[in-house]
């Protein structure tokens, strides 16, 4: 399927047809198009239009867009240079722009968690706002504090995270030409990672619809190219693409964070995301039509206890989850005293003092986040459809020696038992209760 265009009384005035490979036509647009519309068609008819050369205008300066190309928040197709001078927008509080980054698909560290071995970001920043997010903190926005003052004007990644987000429009083109033009042998495949590719790591890829379009076509060339995927998102929009995910087969896993299921606590430290129980509810929809799904039970609270980590866990068998990731919450970097002052706000004071405990004395954290993970891999042990796949925090391995810590480096190596294509490890015994029923994590310290 590609876009072709003729012209009319000018050069600039232009007509754009949706032809088949056989050149049949099976859409006209009147005028030109916006980006909202051809990626519409692209849901619509099941396939890719490259709009690269494809005789789109730019709705600012009138000139041909010959190679990237961005939207304004009118879906109004940009050229590069207008697209970098714009100043971008604001919708309900939120800072819009575009990402000027020239990163594709990046390789990546995730492979320590048995993730991936690649992402795609499809934006920099996101509307959640969630409060123990890590991402402000990375050297992707750390080292780019100059980018994000000049396109949103950020002056603060960490404070002022969930107010603004720049995408990365041209992105599925982008990416299609690194996969023709790479070596895939080049590719980056450790046994942990297994060469997937996940959407998104430092962003929600379904968190509107326009970074859910930029999403449908980079998962559309990935599995085009037949590579691993793993989307992870806390939005119900995902079940959108429900349609492509049934295509890649088992070559792709859709998972969604859910830490919790009290639904005031979520709220105060997830301020814009969906409900917790949405997401589980668009898991089901998946799982229902037999795309594989996987959960992120990560950062989990201070104050939960047997019966609400059962209540968890029961969801997550049900949904037939083929791993649920697990992590104690960390108290490290600004997120944290972010994520005290949320709970304290939201009338939440056990947990705000329990938080400010953690920030003030490191062994009491050891100690929690070790009973935390215990309690979590012994009450799994319940379910005989669910495997728990712990990863615990290079500070705990420091805090820790002998047969504990053998344990704990041994969870941080397991492969999660998750099939990809071939890939279909076994789980590994490791991710085991720390202890036995009756004994306590103390004195193993």
């Amino acid at each position: 399927m590609q876009l072709t265009w003729d012209t009319e009384d000018s050069w600039f005035d232009r007509t754009y047809e949706l032809e088949t490979d056989d050149g049949d036509t099976i859409e006209q647009f009147d005028g030109q198009p916006t980006l909202d519309k051809l990626r519409q068609a692209e849901r619509q008819y099941g396939e890719r239009i490259n709009l690269w050369q494809a005789g789109l205008i730019c709705s600012n300066c009138r000139s041909e867009i010959n190679g990237r190309f961005a939207a304004d928040p009118a879906s109004s197709l940009l050229c590069w240079d207008c697209a970098m001078d714009s100043q971008g927008d604001t919708q309900n509080g939120l800072r819009v722009n575009t990402d000027p980054t020239k990163a594709v698909m990046s390789e990546s560290q995730l492979h320590t968690k048995s993730l991936c071995d690649h992402v795609i970001n499809v934006a920099t920043g996101c509307r959640h706002g969630c409060k123990f997010c890590y991402v402000p903190t990375t050297p992707a926005l750390e080292h780019r504090e100059d980018m994000l003052n000049e396109q949103a004007d950020v002056d603060d990644a960490q404070q002022d995270w969930g107010s603004y987000l720049l995408y990365r429009d041209d992105l599925p083109e982008r990416l299609h030409q690194v996969l023709d033009e790479r070596d895939p042998s080049e590719r980056k495949q450790t046994d942990r990672g297994r060469g997937v590719v996940m959407l998104s790591s430092g962003t929600d890829c379904y968190q509107d619809r326009r970074a859910a379009q930029i999403t449908r076509g980079c998962v559309k060339e990935l599995i085009a190219h037949e590579l691993p995927v793993r989307i992870l998102t806390r939005s119900p929009a995902v079940v959108r693409d429900l349609d492509l995910f049934k295509q890649a087969g088992d070559l792709i896993t859709v998972g969604s964070s859910i830490a919790s299921l009290d639904t005031e606590l979520v709220s105060a430290m997830e301020p814009n995301a969906p409900p917790p129980m949405a997401r589980w509810e668009a898991l089901d929809t998946l799982q229902q039509a037999d795309v594989p799904v996987f959960v992120s039970m990560s950062p989990t609270y201070p104050g939960m206890d047997k019966y609400e980590i059962d209540n968890l866990l029961g969801h997550f068998s049900a949904l037939g989850a083929e791993v649920v990731f697990h992590e104690p919450i960390n108290p490290r970097g600004a997120n944290f005293e972010l994520c005290r002052a949320a709970a304290k706000d939201a009338g939440r004071d056990d947990i705000a003092r329990t938080l400010e405990t953690f920030a003030n004395d490191h062994q009491a954290w050891v100690e929690y986040a070790l009973k935390q993970i215990n309690l979590v891999q012994r009450r799994a042990t319940r379910y005989d459809n669910l495997n728990v796949h712990s990863w615990p925090d290079d500070q705990l391995i420091k805090a820790t020696s002998g047969q504990l810590n053998q344990q704990l480096r041994a969870m941080q190596q397991a492969v999660s038992p998750e099939q990809f294509g071939s890939h279909s490890p076994k789980p590994d015994s490791s991710q085991a209760a720390l202890t036995a029923e009756t004994e306590s994590v103390g004195h193993l310290l």
